[in-house]
C-alpha cells in the first residue's frame, strides 16, 4: 500500500495547499476503516491519505521546569507578601461608636444600603456655614458661565440629583435653625467618552467657628 505521505506523523514544513476545489477531485472511491482505531485510509492520486482521530495518550512524566531570574523573585516575594494574613485590627472605642451605630440605624432597600450620618457632637455646635456656601457658589456660577458645556452638564446634574429626592429647594420659610451648607463643585474633563463631569460635595468644609 502505497502512502501518499509516508512521514505523515513527523511534522514537517507544507509542499503544497491545494484548494477545495481540487482538493475532492483527487480523491478515489477506496476506503480502508483502520480497526480498532478512528482512523480512516482514503485512496487518493498521491496513494491513501491517512485521516481521523487518535485515541488520547495518558502522559505519566512529570516535568519540572526552573526559571533564575532575580526580577521574578522579587516579584513572587511581593506576590506572597500581598497574600499574608492581615493582622486583627485593634477596635479603639471611636470605631465601636460608628460600628454601634452602623447596627442601629441601617436598613436596606431594593438595591442599597442606607445608614444615617454619625456625628461627634450635637449638631448645635456648628457655625454658620452659609456665606462660605454662597461665596463657593458664586465663584462656581463665574466658572460655568464661562463654559456653556459645563454649565448644561452641572444643570443636568443637579436636575437628576433633585429628582433622585436628594436634595430639594431651601426658602427663607423652610430653612432650619440649625443647619449646614455643603459646598460642591465640579471636576469636568470635556476630552472623555463617557463621563465628563463628576461632582464633589465638601462636606468637611468648615463653618465661622472652625467645626464642619
Amino acid at each position: 500500500m502505497e502512502l501518499a505521505d509516508s512521514n505523515f506523523n513527523v511534522p514537517g514544513k507544507t509542499d503544497l495547499l491545494l484548494g477545495a476545489n481540487i482538493f475532492y477531485e483527487l480523491l478515489k472511491l477506496e476506503r480502508i476503516k483502520i480497526k480498532d482505531s478512528q482512523l480512516l485510509l482514503v485512496n487518493s492520486v498521491f496513494g491513501y491519505i491517512v485521516t481521523g482521530n487518535l485515541h488520547s495518550i495518558n502522559e505519566t512524566k512529570v516535568h519540572c521546569g526552573l526559571i533564575r531570574d532575580e526580577d521574578l523573585n522579587k516579584t513572587l516575594e511581593k506576590f506572597w507578601k500581598v497574600k499574608e494574613v492581615e493582622e486583627p485590627i485593634v477596635k479603639n472605642k471611636e470605631r465601636l461608636i460608628c460600628e454601634e451605630h452602623y447596627a442601629n440605624t441601617h436598613f436596606r432597600t431594593k438595591d442599597k444600603y442606607v445608614a444615617s450620618m454619625p456625628l461627634k457632637k450635637e449638631p448645635s455646635c456648628l457655625g454658620n456655614s452659609k456665606d462660605i456656601a454662597l461665596k463657593r457658589l458664586e465663584s462656581l456660577w463665574n466658572r460655568l458661565a464661562r463654559d456653556e458645556k459645563y454649565l448644561n452638564l452641572y444643570r443636568e446634574f443637579l436636575r437628576d440629583y433633585e429628582r433622585l429626592g436628594h436634595m430639594k429647594e431651601v426658602t427663607n420659610e423652610t430653612e432650619l435653625e440649625i443647619t449646614y451648607y455643603a459646598t460642591h463643585h465640579g471636576i469636568y474633563h470635556p476630552e472623555k467618552s463617557t463621563t465628563k463631569l463628576r461632582v464633589v460635595c465638601n462636606c468637611s468644609s468648615l463653618t465661622d467657628n472652625g467645626i464642619s
